[in-house]
């Protein structure tokens, strides 16, 4: 099977920290279900943010037919590696008290 990967680039006016809060929550959810964090668990839980290993967990969520993994990891994709680390330093994506 080969895989061809797309290239994600941000809308210069779209303002990420709108959205921070809107990712925690949907990670929050996306732990309902997957409270190891699933297909999207090196990321998630073991902090692993750059774009190569959002795009594999991505592979692993559309082969396992995750939608909502699928759709988070692309969304994830959208922050760079500075904004992803800030979110999962903060009490692992502001989860943990």
């Amino acid at each position: 099977m080969v895989t061809t990967r797309i290239i994600l680039i941000r809308p210069q006016n779209l303002d990420m920290e709108v959205f921070k809060p809107l990712i925690k929550e949907f990670i929050r959810y996306y732990y309902r279900d997957n409270p190891t964090g699933g297909n999207l668990h090196i990321v998630l839980d073991d902090g692993n943010l750059d774009e190569g290993y959002i795009f594999h967990c991505q592979e692993r969520c559309e082969a396992e037919g995750d939608t909502f993994g699928y759709f988070l990891a692309t969304l994830l994709r959208y922050f760079t590696i500075e904004e992803l680390e800030t979110m999962y330093q903060d009490n692992h994506w502001g989860l943990r008290a």
